[in-house]
């Protein structure tokens, strides 16, 4: 435990405090919430709402905020080797992007003394290639980036509430500390970034819309599901999706093409076997080495998967409940779960109230499971119940979540404010233009 994971796991505890804060003052039993947060805006801007606030203003707190973060990583040394051995994951994608400039394997890299296998995909490889003529310094800022343009991505995607669900997100620790704290987390924010972007760039032309996201899907393949699941919510629906599944196939073809199987088994057969750990129920078996070795698994989940993003596709609407579906069903079905790929659940924000508080139960459980209870407390042999326990709870959480947003007469915060109990009108939160 360093200063650095304290300072993080104190980040989120506040953050997580804040949402919380924003939740309960949506209640119709939140008065008292309300009024504290009136005046507390009083007191610190003389205004009692948040009228005044836009998405430029959050994205310039959180840009500055990620950029403060950067700048002290590179000049204290943080993204330097942690020691002999010991990989580094920004140098690593550093090195992914030299890779490709010197025409040597991008997905098998030399750095820290070790060999990284990178299962970062195609559009990482350009996204690392073109950070990388910057050096390290180029690659966290075009990562930090993409984080950040998750903020206006959510506040254009949100519809008429957009205010208060963007500063929902803003505010979730599984956004500004998982980011900022770790590159992976940084790269992982490209997925709800693409689902997001899909859903904004529909209104212009759905199938160019999920032709993008099927290429950004090559970074990190399971991003693929959401998109199609969205798809059967557009108008056009099979022209959507075959979009998104010829780009994806392009892309994935050229990789091969490429670089064979040195791309094929880092980026796509490793990820679909890793079993390091995992924060949902995968967890307790991999923790007590009860899973069941072969293929048989991996193929399974594929199976479940594939007939998941099919009922989503033919069933869910609309496009945003159908990404949420199928966003929640990979995190339940993944024996890989780590806290950096709860970041891809952001979008559930967008889907209603409902979704927000399950969002925030999950936020905090991994929160404290991956903070504490892996980082801390399973290095002392005998002390693994912790995270086991925290992985079925976060386990009962998603599922939660999932019958949540299937269930047939569910329907969004927005227009049906009093059924989720959220307080509707115009306040201090009230959306805006």
């Amino acid at each position: 435990m360093t200063v650095y994971n304290i300072l993080t796991g104190i980040a989120a505890g506040v953050l997580a405090l804040a949402g919380l804060l924003l939740l309960l003052a949506r209640e119709e039993r939140g008065s008292r919430i309300r009024s504290l947060l009136e005046r507390t805006l009083y007191r610190l801007t003389r205004r009692s709402h948040l009228d005044w606030l836009s998405g430029r203003w959050l994205t310039l707190v959180v840009a500055v905020g990620l950029g403060a973060v950067v700048v002290f990583d590179l000049a204290s040394g943080l993204y330097n080797c942690p020691g002999p051995g010991r990989p580094s994951d920004i140098l690593g994608f550093f090195e992914q992007g030299r890779a490709l400039w010197t025409g040597a394997d991008p997905f098998t890299v030399q750095a820290c003394g070790v060999t990284i296998l990178e299962p970062d995909g195609l559009a990482a490889v350009l996204i690392n290639a073109l950070a990388s003529l910057g050096g390290v310094a180029g690659i966290a800022v075009v990562w930090a980036a993409i984080a950040v343009a998750v903020v206006p991505l959510t506040w254009w995607a949100a519809g008429p509430d957009r205010r208060y669900v963007t500063l929902v997100v803003v505010t979730s620790p599984l956004y500004l500390p998982l980011v900022a704290s770790q590159i992976d987390g940084a790269s992982n924010a490209l997925v709800p970034a693409t689902i997001l972007l899909t859903l904004v760039l529909a209104a212009r032309g759905e199938a160019g819309a999920t032709a993008l996201a099927g290429f950004l899907a090559t970074q990190r393949f399971p991003t693929l599901f959401p998109v199609l699941g969205m798809s059967g919510g557009f108008r056009r629906r099979f022209l959507a999706a075959f979009a998104a599944i010829a780009v994806f196939a392009a892309g994935t073809g050229v990789s091969y093409l490429a670089w064979g199987n040195n791309f094929l088994g880092p980026v796509i057969l490793d990820e679909l076997s890793r079993r390091s750990f995992s924060l949902n129920l995968w967890g307790v078996f991999l923790l007590a080495n009860l899973l069941p070795s072969g293929n048989g698994l991996a193929i399974g989940q594929a199976a479940a998967t594939l007939v998941l993003v099919g009922l989503v596709f033919f069933l869910v609407r609309p496009p945003l409940r159908a990404a949420a579906v199928a966003l929640t069903g990979v995190a339940l079905l993944t024996q890989f779960l780590s806290f950096n790929i709860l970041v891809w659940l952001l979008p559930v924000a967008l889907v209603g109230a409902r979704a927000r508080w399950w969002l925030w139960g999950i936020a905090v459980v991994s929160s404290i499971n991956y903070d504490y209870a892996l980082n801390l407390a399973a290095g002392s042999p005998g002390t693994v119940w912790p995270s086991a326990v925290l992985d079925v709870l976060l386990t009962i959480l998603l599922l939660g979540l999932l019958v949540d947003l299937c269930r047939p007469t569910a329907r969004t915060a927005e227009t049906t404010a009093g059924k989720n109990r959220e307080r509707p009108g115009k306040d201090y939160l009230a959306g805006g233009g």
